[in-house]
C-alpha cells in the first residue's frame, strides 16, 4: 500500500509540475502577446500621426507611399492578433484605399511651408520619419538605395523648409519697410541654395532670389539717398549677408543637426 500512496502522490506531484509549467507558459505567451499589441498599437498610433500631420502635398509620393504601407503592414498584424476587433479591419480597408488612391492619382503641386509654427511641427515629424527609415534599413526591411533615396528626399524638404522660413522672414521685413533685413534674409535663403546647387537644380529660384536682392539693394540705395540718414545695422536689422558661392556649406550643418537631434532613438527602440 505504501508503495501505491507514493505512486499516486508522485502522479499528483508531476501533474502538478506540469500545470504549473503550462500556466507559466500562458502567461509568458499572454505577456508577450500583450506587448506585442502595444507596440503595434503605438506604431499605428504615430505613422497615423505622422499622415495626417504634414500638410497634404509636402512629402513626396514615395515618403507618403511607404508610410502607408507601413500602416496597412500594421494593421494586418493587428487584424490577426484581435480578430474580434472590427476597428483593425476598418483601418485596413482604409489606408489600403489611401495607398491606392495615392498611387493612382497626378502628380499634385508641392505644398510650401512658411509659416513658422508650421515649420517647427514639420521638423519634428521629419524626425520621426527620418528615424522610421533608419530603423527599417538597420531591420533590412529596406535596401541600401532605398535609405539613400529616402533619406536624400527628407534631406531635401529640411533644404525647403529652411529656404522658406527666410522667404516668410524676409516678406515680413518688407512689409514693415526694412528692407536691409528683407535682404539679409533673402540672402540667407539664397546661400542655403547654393550649397546644395551641385547639379543646377536651384538655378531657376537662385536667379528669381538675385532679382529680388537686386530691385530690393536699388530700392534701399535710393531710400537712403533721399532721407541722407543711411540705414544703421541693429539687434533687429542685421547688415546684409554678403552673397557668395564659396561660402560655408551651412545647410550641411543644418542637417548634421537634425541628424544628431534623432540620435536617441538608437537608445531607445520602440519598434524592436
Amino acid at each position: 500500500m505504501t508503495v501505491h500512496y507514493l505512486a499516486i502522490a508522485l502522479i499528483l506531484l508531476l501533474m502538478l509540475a506540469g500545470y504549473l509549467f503550462l500556466s507559466h507558459s500562458i502567461q509568458k505567451r499572454r505577456i508577450r502577446r500583450q506587448r506585442l499589441l502595444t507596440a503595434l498599437k503605438a506604431r499605428r498610433n504615430s505613422f497615423r500621426d505622422l499622415v495626417d500631420g504634414f500638410p497634404k502635398g509636402f512629402l513626396t509620393q514615395d515618403l507618403t507611399n511607404l508610410l502607408y504601407r507601413s500602416l496597412i503592414d500594421i494593421c494586418e498584424q493587428l487584424t490577426r492578433l484581435e480578430s474580434k476587433e472590427p476597428g483593425h479591419a476598418e483601418q485596413l480597408a482604409f489606408y489600403t484605399s489611401q495607398l491606392s488612391a495615392q498611387q493612382n492619382s497626378e502628380n499634385q503641386a508641392k505644398v510650401r511651408l512658411d509659416n513658422p509654427e508650421q515649420v517647427r511641427e514639420a521638423r519634428h515629424l521629419l524626425q520621426e520619419l527620418y528615424k522610421f527609415v533608419q530603423q527599417q534599413s538597420q531591420l533590412k526591411l529596406i535596401n541600401k538605395i532605398q535609405t539613400e533615396a529616402y533619406t536624400d528626399q527628407i534631406k531635401r524638404l529640411v533644404l525647403q523648409m529652411g529656404v522658406d522660413n527666410h522667404l516668410f522672414n524676409a516678406r515680413q521685413a518688407q512689409q514693415i519697410g526694412k528692407l536691409r533685413l528683407a535682404i539679409h534674409h533673402y540672402g540667407l535663403a539664397r546661400k542655403l541654395l547654393v550649397n546644395e546647387n551641385g547639379s543646377h537644380g536651384f538655378d531657376k529660384q537662385i536667379a528669381q532670389l538675385d532679382s529680388v536682392i537686386a530691385k530690393l539693394q536699388e530700392k534701399a540705395q535710393s531710400q537712403t539717398a533721399k532721407t541722407a540718414t543711411p540705414e544703421t545695422p541693429t539687434e533687429h536689422q542685421p547688415t546684409p549677408a554678403p552673397i557668395s558661392t564659396t561660402s560655408e556649406p551651412a545647410t550641411s550643418k543644418e542637417w548634421d543637426r537634425f541628424a544628431e537631434e534623432t540620435d536617441g532613438w538608437k537608445k531607445k527602440q520602440l519598434y524592436d
